[in-house]
């Protein structure tokens, strides 16, 4: 583990907005569905039991701080859990 000393400020801020945005309950939720498969926006307010805006919002912003990624499937958005650091959070939390 690296020291304080050794931790750049902008690594610091980077990993605090992590944290920041995993603190919420709904994002949390979507980052642990997409661990192990692929959803879409649909599925995913099916699932949540939220709008469809709220959740595009939340996706929006996890996608780009790179915690997902998503692919095209024809006119399907896919997302998926990519960021290695989130896994590995989300392991130590569940």
């Amino acid at each position: 583990m690296a020291t304080q000393l050794e931790i750049s400020e902008e690594k610091l801020l980077e990993r605090a907005e992590l944290l920041k945005v995993l603190g919420h309950p709904e994002r949390l939720e979507i980052v642990l569905l997409t661990l192990d498969r692929e959803m879409c926006v649909k599925e995913l307010v099916k699932v949540l039991k939220i709008s469809q805006p709220k959740v595009s919002q939340h996706v929006g912003l996890m996608k780009e701080l790179g915690i997902l990624s998503f692919r095209k499937e024809g006119t399907k958005v896919l997302y998926r859990t990519s960021s290695e650091i989130v896994r590995e959070l989300v392991s130590v939390l569940f």
